[in-house]
């Protein structure tokens, strides 16, 4: 029987609840079949449905399965950026075509996609790397190149500091000054 501790919800986090083994214990789930590819997710839609963008280049919908939703959604987090394998529905007569359906097979973890695409070498897995960027996950390769660099020059701030000075000088000449000897009347403003 489960301890229960007390408080709002504490029967949801139960050990009854917690899955002992670590998914699949500790195997890594790949393609068996010829209709199974991998994908990333690109866009959440709701009512368990969301884009996904298959390895040959095409964007499907998938239907996620009450096994990822519910109880089980709490180690199979979807989200944008999210890699997964995906199930095409072959007997479906435009099973290729893009907004075709899919079945949601498997979620991966950021450590399970470490060991995926060293695994899986035929597959360009450049491609995901803008979806990933842009649902902000986690980056899966430390040894990336950045898009830019840092560096001391200072020739962007001699430029501005210049800019400024002319416009200080420009403003400077423009502006005119009241004398002191003169009378100001507050009436006629």
């Amino acid at each position: 029987m489960v301890k229960n501790f007390g408080g709002k919800n504490s029967k949801k986090i139960g050990r009854k609840y917690v899955s002992s083994y670590t998914k699949g214990g500790n195997k890594l789930r790949l393609t068996q079949d010829e209709d199974e590819i991998y994908a990333c997710v690109s866009k959440m839609l709701g009512n368990g449905m969301c884009h996904v963008l298959g390895c040959d280049n095409v964007q499907r919908i998938c239907i996620i399965r009450n096994k990822f939703r519910g109880r089980g959604k709490r180690d199979n987090n979807l989200a944008m950026g999210t890699y997964v394998i995906v199930g095409k529905r072959s007997w479906e007569t435009n099973c290729d075509a893009v907004n075709s359906k899919c079945d949601l097979i498997e979620v991966y973890n950021d450590n399970e996609i470490k060991k995926l695409k060293n695994e899986v070498v035929d597959i360009n897995w450049n491609m995901f790397k803008q979806i990933e960027n842009l649902g902000l996950a986690s980056s899966v390769d430390d040894n990336d190149d950045a898009d830019f660099e840092f560096s001391n020059d200072n020739k962007y701030n001699d430029k501005l500091a210049n800019e400024i000075e002319k416009e200080l000088e420009m403003t400077a000449e423009d502006e005119t000054f009241l004398q002191d000897d003169a009378d100001i009347d507050v009436d006629d403003i």
